[in-house]
């Protein structure tokens, strides 16, 4: 079966399989410091498209401050002093809305049930407000994901094309699949062309499948450009304040791809014309 053929198949597969609202954790495996900025024009790119965006800060990595959740209180704890969730969420100049899932210093530590039972009720309950949910999100020392639903969801690994992040990625999903056995994976390339992310992505995937038989799912790059960095400067999303740009364009297929709405249209229809 032909490259395309896979990435087809394995789009209506994801499709049938996920769940409305969307939940999307994003796992860095790049030193740089790219992620809130990639997160933050990716929300901005799928609320472009007509939907109501929730990124949630759950990472021990990136600053808070960056997604300007650092004065809000978190959603572990709104779940003990028993107020409503949406206390822990306001709705920032791009147009998403923010919340953060706990304190910093807790995000690498596992928790008990009696903590996460009600904080992923919570989550679950917010979300319902939302048809799509990034989270910047890092693994905790059990080498998984601070809540059930998130584990249980999908997730993406961000690399870019240095060896020690291609690296970093793989060895993200080989803990994660240690744990929570064999399963799918999303890959986005930072700081590449489609072409040069491809040649990652084939990369990754083969040794995947190999040795785990994992199937992962390129959904795509985010190329360097000065534009990005420019429009954050300006406190604008990159696809509004330079909208021809090359990661403007390039972010806005990746939401393409992310947006249940456009991917399940573009697939039934490419699905349809192949049976014609």
């Amino acid at each position: 079966m032909s490259s395309f053929q896979n990435d087809q198949a394995a789009g209506l597969r994801r499709i049938m399989a996920t769940p409305k609202p969307r939940i999307v954790s994003i796992i860095s495996a790049s030193a740089t410091q790219n992620q809130p900025r990639l997160m933050s024009n990716l929300a901005a790119s799928i609320m472009s498209q007509g939907n109501d965006v929730l990124v949630v800060h759950a990472s021990h990595e990136s600053r808070e401050a960056d997604y300007e959740v650092d004065k809000l209180p978190s959603l572990l704890e709104v779940t003990c002093t028993k107020t409503s969730v949406q206390h822990a969420t306001k709705k920032v100049k791009l147009g998403f809305s923010v919340a953060k899932l706990m304190p910093k210093d807790l995000l690498t530590k596992p928790m008990d049930t009696d903590a996460s039972t009600p904080l992923n009720h919570a989550f679950n309950l917010l979300a319902q407000s939302y048809e799509i949910i990034l989270v910047d999100a890092t693994l905790n020392t059990q080498q998984v994901l601070p809540l059930k639903i998130l584990n249980e969801s999908e997730i993406i690994i961000q690399l870019n094309r240095k060896p020690e992040s291609i690296t970093q990625a793989y060895t993200l999903i080989k803990h994660i699949c240690s744990e929570l056995g064999r399963r799918s994976f999303g890959i986005i390339v930072d700081e590449a062309t489609d072409a040069q992310a491809q040649i990652v992505f084939r990369n990754i995937s083969q040794v995947a499948k190999r040795f785990m038989q994992i199937e992962l799912e390129y959904f795509g790059a985010v190329p360097t450009d000065d534009h990005l960095s420019r429009a954050t400067k300006l406190g604008r999303s990159v696809i509004d304040a330079f909208p021809l740009a090359i990661a403007s364009t390039a972010l806005k297929q990746i939401a393409q791809r992310l947006d249940f709405k456009h991917d399940y249209a573009s697939n039934m229809k490419t699905a349809s014309q192949s049976l014609n």
